[in-house]
């Protein structure tokens, strides 16, 4: 009771999630496939070091611009995200953050080091201080033995294989039908083909301007059997603050809706100012039920927004869409200043 480390406000959680998962997702797998190798625990491969370099230096390059500006990732105290993040980097500050590189990454290591040294963290390491990497892992490769000659084994005589039983035509009939039949990955996709392919206006989208995409949009879409339209507003806008912020909480969100690609295309954007803004938008959704649909609920930000079917779509409603999907325009009032498109 009264601990700050999962946040004081429903904004505050919604954060310290998303850089948890910002570390778990992108820095973790990618250290531990530069690392692993070299501590001998996994197979090495010199290409997928050398990404695996480079996606973690990209990674750390997000980081050390964020914490340029601030002490720790949420707020002005240590919270889990702050915990989760060192205790994964501990592996690479121990085997190949080296001088050279920490060099690279000032705000990322002083970051480090200030969780470290809190009493609680120190009390868990035993009171040691953690030893920063002087000279880098490298890969060695093995020694290769000699070959020693092949002592000269008789040969055993080959068994007599047991012919298979022939299977019953019934069960042959049935495992036939079995593989015929693969089970759908999701439910939407039993649903009849869609006049309008979605993949294709996501290409509308990306290869037009806005208003020549909006066109053909409403000119294509069957909103009565193939799709849905969804208003997705944030439930805490009061407690945002910076633009650039509530953008990335924003996409935060939208990293996390993978399941629902093949079947969602939508916008979120950002309206106001600094400590006044609000994050909302729309989602074109496959399908025309009034609930949505697994491959979203599943989203672990799903709660933190109201999502609300628009049952119709008239032309006003038509203007909004247009709006929100050009980041263009205002939203009650609020001149829109950024987004994020999830396609």
């Amino acid at each position: 009771p009264g601990s700050t480390l999962v946040g004081k406000t429903k904004a505050e959680e919604a954060r310290i999630q998303q850089w948890i998962q910002f570390v778990d997702l992108g820095i973790t797998p990618h250290l531990s496939t530069w690392v692993f190798p070299l501590l001998g625990w996994t197979p090495y491969n010199k290409l997928s070091e050398t990404a695996a370099i480079e996606r973690v230096k990209t990674k750390l390059a997000d980081l050390e611009h964020y914490l340029v500006r601030h002490t720790y990732l949420v707020g002005e105290r240590v919270t889990l995200a702050d915990v989760s993040g060192a205790c994964a980097l501990m592996l690479g500050y121990k085997c190949v953050f080296d001088a050279p590189f920490r060099k690279q990454f000032p705000a990322v290591t002083r970051w480090f080091n200030t969780v470290l040294h809190q009493p609680h963290f120190k009390a868990v390491m035993g009171g040691v201080e953690f030893p920063l990497c002087e000279t880098p892992l490298k890969y060695t490769a093995p020694a290769k033995e000699a070959k020693k000659p092949a002592a000269k084994e008789e040969k055993p005589k080959a068994k007599e294989e047991k012919k298979p039983k022939a299977k019953a035509k019934d069960e042959e009939e049935e495992e036939e039908s079995f593989q015929d039949a693969p089970k759908p990955k999701s439910k939407l996709d039993l649903l009849p083909p869609a006049k309008m392919p979605l993949d294709e206006w996501k290409r509308q989208y990306s290869n037009n301007d806005t208003p020549v995409a909006m066109k053909w949009l409403w000119e294509h879409i069957d909103l009565t059997n193939d799709y849905s339209i969804w208003k997705v507003d944030y439930k805490y806008n009061d407690e945002l603050t910076k633009i650039y912020m509530s953008n990335n909480l924003a996409g935060g969100l939208l990293n996390r809706l993978e399941r629902a690609r093949k079947y969602a295309f939508g916008c979120l954007v950002v309206a106001g100012a600094d400590n006044a803004n609000i994050i909302t938008g729309y989602f074109i959704i496959r399908g025309n039920a009034d609930e949505m649909i697994e491959e979203v609920v599943d989203a672990a930000d799903y709660d933190s927004y109201h999502w609300k079917k628009v049952q119709k779509v008239d032309e006003a409603e038509k203007r909004k869409i247009d709006q929100i999907f050009a980041w263009e325009g205002t939203v009650d009032g609020k001149p829109i200043q950024d987004g994020k498109v999830f396609k």
